[in-house]
């Protein structure tokens, strides 16, 4: 009894120790150029999302369910694990941002005037429209 008793508590241990990523869907930060942008912005596998920008002013909304199924789909078709992790121009940009995605445990960086596949586009656009 006093082993199930303590094998219960390491289960439950476990349990609260993991990690928040669980439910996260996407992350996306921005940041950079002139005016030194800093955006964040989480959205949970349920639709739940939180920004955060460069003043430290917090949004919280929630997407609809046909946008999150249309984000979702982007995610699947963007084909993350066979994406580059850094996209960069031939030549730097100085005022110019880095995205960073994150997505299933997987960080892409893309930089201003980087080339960048179609399909890893169309979810950049979807994101940062997103962002408000």
């Amino acid at each position: 009894m006093r082993r199930l008793t303590v094998l219960l508590a390491a289960l439950l241990a476990a349990c609260a120790a993991a990690p928040a990523q669980a439910a996260r869907l996407v992350r996306y930060d921005v940041g950079g150029g002139i005016a030194g942008l800093s955006e964040r912005l989480v959205v949970e596998r349920d639709g739940r999302a939180h920004q955060t920008d460069s003043r430290g002013d917090e949004h919280r909304f929630r997407l609809s369910p046909r946008g999150l199924r249309a984000l979702k789909r982007d995610l699947k078709a963007a084909r993350f694990p066979s994406l580059k992790r850094s996209y960069r121009p031939d030549r730097l940009v100085l005022d110019g941002t880095t995205r960073l995605v994150r997505h299933r445990g997987r960080t892409v960086s893309v930089s201003t005037g980087a080339d960048v596949p179609v399909r890893l586009q169309r979810l950049l656009r979807r994101l940062g429209r997103l962002l408000r």
